[in-house]
């Protein structure tokens, strides 16, 4: 993945932040399993950008989706983030006879 372009621009104390590795259309969001915000995938499953509903200036947030875990925090309005991607599972394979 390339270095991610953040976006995060309180307003009153919140607003989204989004995170996004992909410069080109994202197509449709995928809510996280934890409910807190969405992502974008490619047709491969790889994470394009990941949006956070609701965050403060002062925060730490957690997007969880099948593949992939993103955590935000934010201290004084500045953000940094960590992306943990999950093994994908090996799938047997037949072997041939000899």
């Amino acid at each position: 993945m390339k270095k991610p372009e953040i976006f995060f621009h309180p307003i009153s104390g919140s607003s989204i932040l989004s995170i996004t590795w992909y410069e080109g259309p994202l197509g449709d969001a995928v809510e996280a399993n934890n409910g807190t915000g969405v992502g974008f995938f490619a047709h491969n499953g790889d994470l394009l950008s990941v949006q956070f509903d609701d965050v403060e200036e002062n925060d730490h947030q957690t997007l969880e989706f099948d593949r992939y875990k993103v955590e935000a925090t934010v201290k004084n309005g500045k953000v940094s983030f960590k992306l943990d991607e999950k093994k994908r599972p090996v799938k047997a394979g037949k072997k041939k006879a000899a």
